[in-house]
């Protein structure tokens, strides 16, 4: 079993050109007028974004989260060209990462690329 693809809600093309810049190509684009809405489908990093845009849905419920999709990752090595809205933190395999968030309010988490140290000599203390 392998994952076909993520399918994300936006409110307007602002959405589409939001994953643009992180890489994924617009390879297909439906217009479904009887639903009112347009399906895009996007490629990156051997992964498919089913985009769907629609701005008549109710906006992301965030405090308290609801249930289902907490956020996307992207790793990148160029950690430093984003702008945060909150402080960066530091995990457990010693990456940076921190969240932004799309045109709508989903968070996209933010994490730093470093080849992975092999466990026994992790030390995040060091």
């Amino acid at each position: 079993m392998i994952l076909n693809h993520i399918a994300i809600i936006v409110s307007s093309e602002a959405g589409v050109e939001f994953y643009k810049q992180f890489g994924f190509k617009e390879i297909s684009r439906q217009v479904r007028s009887e639903q009112h809405d347009s399906i895009v489908h996007m490629e990156g990093y051997n992964s498919t974004l089913e985009i769907f845009i629609d701005g008549t849905h109710p906006a992301r419920m965030t405090n308290p989260e609801a249930l289902g999709l907490r956020h996307l990752c992207f790793q990148t090595e160029n950690f430093d060209k984003f702008n945060f809205g909150e402080p960066v933190r530091i995990n457990h395999e010693g990456e940076r990462f921190s969240f932004i968030k799309d045109p709508d309010g989903l968070p996209i988490e933010i994490r730093e690329f470093k080849p992975h140290v092999p466990k026994d000599d992790y030390n995040p203390k060091a």
